[in-house]
């Protein structure tokens, strides 16, 4: 038997503390890049409903008209595409400094302690890879948006040849 859950209070989508204290032990760097990231998702996310509010309004102004639209808006279209790619390409390689440079932090240990920090440096690198797959992860959903919305202007010009 399935419990119906009323109080919107009893439901914790996202534990705030946990997230405040990851912020906190990111180093600046990461927090930039982090910064960075978020723009690049945003930018991805407008400009690929952008091109596709443009596509369809190419289509219904052909259907409506049957008048070709002009080629220079697909060019810059496809420009403004390539130029999102390479946006990609840049904030990946930014990505993968990030990992290298903190790699390292993870072996510095602190305290008294008379055994071994095997613990603290696995807590650490787990830490880094459980984020780092969250953005690959992220990574890989705005290149499959970025692909689709190609592929889709790519489909109109070749029809617009025909």
């Amino acid at each position: 038997m399935r419990r119906c859950l009323t109080n919107i209070d009893t439901i914790s989508i996202v534990d705030y503390p946990y997230l405040i204290s990851a912020w906190q032990s990111l180093s600046p760097i990461n927090k930039t890049f982090f910064l960075l990231f978020c723009g690049v998702s945003i930018y991805t996310i407008s400009l690929s409903v952008h091109v596709l509010l443009v596509l369809r309004s190419f289509k219904m102004q052909r259907v409506s008209k049957n008048a070709n639209p002009s080629r220079p808006p697909l060019a810059i279209l496809g420009k403004r595409l390539w130029n999102l790619r390479q946006l990609h390409l840049f904030a990946l390689y930014l990505f993968g400094f990030c990992i290298v440079v903190q790699i390292p932090n993870v072996f510095r240990v602190g305290g008294d302690s008379k055994g071994y920090p095997f613990h603290a440096i696995t807590s650490e690198l787990a830490f880094f890879f459980y984020c780092d797959a969250i953005i690959f992860l992220v990574f890989t959903l705005l290149h499959t948006v970025q692909w689709f919305v190609s592929a889709r202007v790519d489909s109109f010009a070749s029809m617009q040849n025909d």
